[in-house]
């Protein structure tokens, strides 16, 4: 029996509707508790139809997450870092921000593929490969620069998720920006004299 080609109009809305149906059913429960089973059940098609389209849930599940990311990942295709930092930034929390409660869900869920790599991967990777080298810096180095930019602005931004956005978006990236390029300094926690040295008081031990 040959394969039913993609571009088939059966093939089309059978995709269309495992879509739909995982995304329903990330609505209502966690992804590690969602079976193939029950995803074609209640889509009413049979296994079969399923791995026609993927070998597995985290095979689909990893599917989308890329799809979600694409519009991030062309962005770091057309900046230029650190010169557009905040423009990223910016970008990122908008785009996070923007996403609805499922989408967010599939984002954060966590599929067992070899070598599968989630979306915080896909960014550093993507600017691992853009910048191979930072000037006056080997490749070991810049690799450590985007790891920590990255890490940075995952950690920051899922606090400002955890804590309702509470900050408006305006004030949000602006502060992001200074803690990410600058650290304490940039949020003004240490004192440094005329001079540049740190003046703030230091804790002595008893």
């Amino acid at each position: 029996m040959n394969p039913i080609p993609k571009q088939d109009l059966r093939f089309v809305k059978n995709e269309n509707l495992i879509r739909k149906t995982f995304r329903e059913m990330m609505a209502e429960t966690e992804y590690s508790k969602i079976s193939i089973k029950e995803l074609t059940e209640r889509a009413q098609i049979n296994r079969k139809t399923f791995y026609l389209h993927y070998p597995s849930l985290d095979h689909l599940l990893t599917a989308l997450q890329t799809e979600l990311m694409s519009p991030t990942l062309r962005m770091i295709s057309e900046t230029v870092f650190p010169d557009d930092v905040e423009k990223i930034i910016q970008h990122s929390f908008q785009f996070m921000a923007a996403l609805d409660p499922v989408d967010k869900k599939i984002l954060s869920s966590k599929g067992n593929i070899p070598d599968e790599k989630s979306p915080s991967d896909l960014i550093r990777e993507h600017f691992f490969i853009k910048y191979d080298c930072f000037p006056e810096y080997n490749r070991f180095e810049s690799n450590l620069i985007i790891t920590y930019f990255s890490v940075c602005l995952g950690v920051i931004y899922r606090q400002w998720e955890v804590d309702g956005q509470c900050i408006p978006l305006e004030k949000m990236v602006p502060l992001a920006t200074r803690l990410i390029l600058h650290g304490l300094d940039g949020a003004g926690l240490t004192k440094k004299d005329a001079g540049g040295k740190d003046t703030s008081p230091e804790t002595e031990d008893h």
